[in-house]
């Protein structure tokens, strides 16, 4: 019993850093998409164009199901439907 709290409260932990690093990391995606509204070429990184091309891939040209299935997945995780703490 005292086994099965200790590997509880150590995939709590780390669900809630991979959470709060998701959380993190579409900020600062967030945050890129808008200086290269505002700055256009001066951007640092061409965030809009990288995101194009990953959207395409999974529903451009040559996209299969698998691929249109993981969009889903991804998407679904995203907006927190993966698995939800009470």
């Amino acid at each position: 019993m005292l086994f099965k709290n200790i590997m509880k409260n150590t995939l709590d932990t780390i669900k809630a850093y991979a959470g709060g690093l998701t959380s993190v990391l579409l900020s600062v995606i967030g945050l890129l998409v808008v200086s290269q509204v505002v700055f256009g070429e001066g951007a640092p990184v061409n965030v809009i164009s990288n995101l194009q091309s990953i959207v395409g891939g999974f529903i451009g040209e040559g996209a299969s199901l698998a691929g249109i299935i993981t969009l889903i997945l991804i998407v679904a995780l995203m907006q927190g439907g993966g698995s939800k703490s009470k």
